[in-house]
């Protein structure tokens, strides 16, 4: 009797253990989740989560071609998740990208979008706006054959989805509509002209070389210099990647 008494007070016991290492091991997966929440990934994971801040685009993007785009929203925290998109809405689409999360107010506000433009003040845009401008010109590019920037696969759950937000439909994409490549520093010229030719054919593009075309394409140059009717495309004298490097 004594023996079958201690079996059940040792069984008893072990339930015990194994109930309280079980809300242990609950325990320490809660607060590894709740330190993972914080963490840039998952923040990002979870932007769509949170309420729009707003939008801001440099002045005259449409004369140039190039819209540098930041998208904010604000986090439970008050703190600030933002992406950044340099769009070129003539004909590549999303150059470039990248994303900051858990950026106090004042630090967003006062260091980060004077850095993006470069101490020139963007105009705040709609949030409706700045979608219209970012896919617009990734499905204007992806129709002639160019891929938005590889983090974009990221950066995008700061935006909403394509079809979420209204558009305007008076946003043009190409100049005049016509895909118009001007090449950026570090352009790799020759890929985007092999593509414009393979995918929209010599004639169907204009292309504005800031120096001398690569080899093998200067009498394409010469084609869009004689063209009749074609206004002047200006240089973008905005930030890019290249030149913050620089």
């Amino acid at each position: 009797m004594a023996k079958k008494q201690k079996r059940k007070q040792h069984k008893k016991l072990q339930r015990a253990l194994q109930k309280r290492t079980q809300r242990k091991n609950k325990l320490v997966q809660r607060a590894i989740h709740e330190s993972a929440s914080e963490r840039p990934a998952s923040m990002l994971r979870r932007a769509r989560e949170f309420p729009f801040l707003g939008a801001w685009v440099q002045r005259d993007w449409q004369q140039y071609g190039i819209a540098s785009m930041i998208v904010a929203r604000t986090q439970p925290d008050d703190n600030i998740t933002f992406g950044r998109f340099l769009v070129d809405t003539f004909c590549v689409g999303l150059k470039d990208t990248f994303f900051g999360v858990n950026v106090e107010p004042n630090q967003f506000h006062n260091d980060a979008l004077p850095r993006l433009y470069q101490g020139e003040p963007p105009i705040s845009v709609s949030v409706e706006l700045a979608h219209e401008i970012i896919y617009g010109a990734i499905e204007f590019a992806e129709a002639i054959g160019f891929r938005p920037h590889r983090l974009f696969n990221r950066t995008r759950n700061i935006l909403d989805t394509a079809d979420a937000q209204p558009r305007s439909g008076v946003i043009e994409f190409g100049h005049g509509g016509v895909p118009t490549y001007v090449p950026a520093p570090g352009d790799n010229q020759r890929m985007v002209l092999n593509r414009l030719v393979e995918n929209v054919g010599i004639g169907n593009f204009n292309y504005v070389p800031a120096g001398e075309p690569p080899e093998g394409f200067e009498e394409l140059f010469q084609q869009n210099a004689q063209a009749q009717g074609q206004p002047p495309i200006p240089a973008s004298p905005i930030w890019t990647p290249e030149q913050q490097a620089a």
